[in-house]
């Protein structure tokens, strides 16, 4: 279970203030707002890549808000897929793991990938690799950044419904930010409205 409590972060202006989440085993939730809210922060925030103001985060009962990104066993996706392009999909799957490579493709439904350039991926194969990688790591959560924003309403649909059965199978408990409602609605268990929330 990840429990984020009394958290508060500013910058120019407050993002959010004494904001509680707490996500169960499996569940997928989204954070829906406009643009500039503080979303992408809070991610930032859960995962590491950010230093809160203050407020504590605890995952599977230990707490890990000073843990470096690397030992907080927390994946995340972002808008557009990261990968290298002067490494092949496999190469970029080397990265979380040596190994199963053809099993991680073929779950995001990729398999015979693994030499493909990365040159020649299309942004829905993009993020399918994105996601395999991620999930090769084995995350205890995994943050997902606007991640079907960028690609077209029908490809954006099919991946956003691969996605969640995946992440069901897996128990793998999954944060969605995105400013999209349909899309939070089809893809998550539960949906907070952090522009709703006072600080």
């Amino acid at each position: 279970m990840l429990k984020c409590k009394a958290l508060s972060k500013k910058f120019e202006h407050i993002l959010f203030d004494n904001l509680d989440i707490f996500l169960e085993p499996g569940e997928i939730l989204a954070i829906i707002g406009p643009s500039g809210c503080g979303k992408t922060t809070l991610l930032r925030c859960i995962c590491g890549l950010e230093e809160l103001d203050s407020g504590y985060i605890e995952l599977n009962g230990e707490e890990i808000t000073n843990l470096k990104v690397e030992e907080r066993g927390i994946g995340m996706i972002f808008q557009k897929p990261v990968l290298y392009p002067h490494l092949s999909v496999s190469g970029n799957l080397a990265l979380a793991s040596k190994n199963k490579h053809s099993e991680a493709l073929t779950e995001v439904g990729l398999s015979g990938f693994e030499e493909r350039s990365v040159h020649k991926l299309s942004g829905g194969e993009g993020q399918r690799v994105a996601l395999a990688r991620a999930l090769l790591a084995n995350p205890k959560v995994l943050l997902l950044d606007e991640p079907f924003s960028a690609l077209d309403n029908k490809l954006s649909l099919k991946l956003i419904s691969d996605v969640r059965k995946l992440l069901k199978k897996r128990n793998c408990p999954s944060i969605l930010v995105t400013h999209n409602y349909k899309e939070a609605e089809l893809f998550s268990d539960r949906i907070i409205d952090i522009s709703l929330i006072e600080n």
